[in-house]
């Protein structure tokens, strides 16, 4: 990992990268653009600049990968929390059904009443009790194999793109 960390501070410091901001896209572009009559040195640049992406694209992966995890990690301990307090409350409440409120040394437990609609059957209710949502997007499908077809549609233009992948 150190000789991979100084591998990238070597290629970044080489492009002329360094420092703050060191990835601007405008540096990296003058860096390039200065080799641009020696096809040699440009080319070890540009293959350095790979590495350096390949190094974010990696580092942005594990840190979705990381993400994921703390998040589950989350769920799991909010989830046994509410357990936990469910079982607490439970507990006491079999123990002194008429209390609203229970206080220990370091905590205390307070409840307040609420009121909340529960749907039971959605089907069995009158239309005059639905709120009713539309949605519209465009599909985009439909429209690309209209515009190949050679049909002008008003809003809509096909354009053609070029996608880079470095191996």
């Amino acid at each position: 990992m150190i000789a991979r960390r100084t591998l990238l501070t070597a290629t970044a410091a080489g492009l002329g990268l360094a420092g703050a901001g060191a990835l601007t896209s405008s540096r990296q572009e003058a860096a390039l653009l200065a080799e641009e009559g020696n096809k040699q040195a440009l080319a070890a640049k540009a293959d350095a600049t790979c590495w350096v992406i390949e190094h974010l694209r990696g580092q942005a992966a594990y840190r979705q990968q990381q993400a994921k995890r703390l998040t589950e990690l989350s769920r799991s301990d909010a989830g046994r929390a509410d357990a936990l307090e469910e079982s607490l409350v439970l507990v006491l409440t079999r123990l002194q059904p008429s209390a609203t409120r229970f206080s220990f040394p370091n905590h205390e437990l307070t409840s307040r009443k609420s009121q909340a609609v529960e749907i039971d059957d959605e089907d069995a209710l009158p239309a005059e009790w639905l709120a009713v949502k539309t949605t519209s997007q465009p599909d985009k499908t439909a429209i690309k194999e209209a515009l190949k077809a050679g049909h002008l549609i008003p809003g809509a233009l096909l354009v053609s793109r070029r996608s880079w992948r470095i191996h």
